[in-house]
C-alpha cells in the first residue's frame, strides 16, 4: 500500500501553530481515506516505475500546464504518442500525463525532438513542433516544422512548413521576440563534435513562414565534450530574450548512463531594426545532472516576473520526467 506524508509540525511556536495543527489533522484524515479507498497490488506484481514516455521537447503553455513531444518513429512505432499535456502535480501523484491525439497531414510525425511555445500570438496559445530530419538507412526521413493551436485538451495542426536549410539532427528549436518581430532559433546537436552554430531567422505566422538564416556563432559546450556528447540537446529562449541551452552525454545505449548540463549562452536583442542573436562570451553554467539526458528546456514565468527554468530527460529505458532547476 502507498503512504502519505502531511506536513511537519513547525520547530518553533507561532499564531498559527494552531491552523497549522487542524491542516495535519484533516490531511492525515484525507490520507487514511486515499488509501482506504486505493486499489491495493497483488503481492509480488510488477508494475511500470512511471508511464510518461520520453521528454524530448516542452513548452510551457501557462499555469500548471505544459507541452511535450516524443521521439516516436515512423513506421516502426504508429502506435506511440507524439505530443502529450502535462501537468504539474498537486500531490503525490506525480506528473499528470495525456496523450493527445494530433491529425499531422500526410502521415504521421516522426522523432520530434523539440517544441517552442509562440510569443504574441494573438491571444492564442500556439507552438511550433519540428521532426529531426534525422536520415534513417532505407527510410529517408521528412524534414517539417508543424505549427500546432492549442484549445483546452486539443491539439490542432493549423500550419506547416518543411526546414527551408539542409539540416543534418536537429534536437534544439527555440522561438523569441525582440522590437516586436519573433525570432526563430536552432542547432544541430552536432554528436562528438566540439562545437555546434547557433542559426536564427525571423518568423512570421499565418502563413507560417521562416526568414533568409543567420549565424549567431558557434556554440562550444564547456561539458559534457567527448565522443558521446552533444553539444545542443535543447534550446530555449524566455520572455526577456535569454537564450538556454541544454548539453548531453549519451554513449548510444539505452540503459546509459548519461551526463547533461543547462547553460545561459546569450540574448536576443534588436541592432539597427532587426533581431539578432548574442551569444555570451563564456556560457553561464546553471545546471549539472548527472545520470539524466537533458532533450528538454521550458520557461515558466512566475507571477512575480522572475523565471522557472524546467527540464525534460529522455532517458530511454528509464522513461521521462521533468523537473524544475534551483534558481542560480
Amino acid at each position: 500500500m502507498g503512504y502519505c506524508r502531511v506536513p511537519r509540525k513547525p520547530a518553533v511556536r507561532s499564531p498559527i501553530v494552531p491552523l497549522l495543527a487542524a491542516s495535519v489533522a484533516l490531511s492525515a484524515a484525507a490520507c487514511a481515506a486515499r488509501q482506504a479507498s486505493a486499489p491495493t497490488p497483488d503481492a509480488g506484481e510488477a508494475r511500470p516505475a512511471s508511464l510518461l514516455p520520453d521528454v524530448s521537447g516542452l513548452a510551457w503553455l501557462g499555469g500548471d500546464r505544459f507541452l511535450a513531444v516524443h521521439d516516436a518513429k515512423y513506421p516502426d512505432e504508429p502506435g506511440l504518442p507524439r505530443v502529450s499535456l502535462l501537468r504539474l502535480p498537486t500531490g503525490l501523484g506525480g506528473v499528470r500525463w495525456t496523450p493527445l491525439r494530433v491529425a499531422f497531414p500526410a502521415r504521421s510525425a516522426t522523432d520530434l525532438e523539440s517544441v517552442a511555445r509562440v510569443p504574441d500570438a494573438g491571444g492564442r496559445v500556439r507552438v511550433l513542433v519540428a521532426e529531426s530530419g534525422e536520415e534513417v538507412r532505407e527510410k529517408g526521413s521528412t524534414r517539417r516544422i508543424f505549427l500546432l493551436e492549442i484549445e483546452g485538451d486539443d491539439a490542432e495542426v493549423v500550419d506547416q512548413v518543411d526546414w527551408p536549410i539542409p539540416t543534418r539532427n536537429v534536437e534544439g528549436i527555440a522561438v523569441g521576440e525582440s522590437g516586436g518581430k519573433r525570432v526563430f532559433v536552432f542547432a544541430e546537436r552536432a554528436d562528438g563534435e566540439p562545437a555546434t552554430e547557433i542559426r536564427f531567422a525571423e518568423l512570421s505566422l499565418d502563413p507560417l513562414a521562416l526568414g533568409p538564416f543567420r549565424s549567431a556563432g558557434a556554440f562550444a559546450s564547456p561539458g559534457p565534450v567527448g565522443p558521446d556528447a552533444r553539444p545542443i540537446s535543447a534550446l530555449e529562449v524566455d520572455a526577456a530574450g535569454v537564450v538556454y541551452a541544454a548539453s548531453a552525454e549519451d554513449p548510444d545505449v539505452d540503459d546509459g548512463p548519461f551526463r547533461s548540463a543547462v547553460y545561459r549562452i546569450g540574448r536576443i536583442v534588436t541592432t539597427t531594426g532587426r533581431p539578432v542573436v548574442e551569444l555570451d562570451r563564456r556560457p553561464a553554467l546553471l545546471a549539472t545532472l548527472d545520470g539524466l539526458k537533458v532533450e528538454a528546456l521550458a520557461a515558466r514565468q512566475r507571477a512575480d516576473g522572475t523565471v522557472e527554468l524546467w527540464v525534460g530527460v529522455d532517458d530511454e529505458y528509464f522513461g521521462g520526467t521533468i523537473r524544475p532547476l534551483p534558481e542560480r
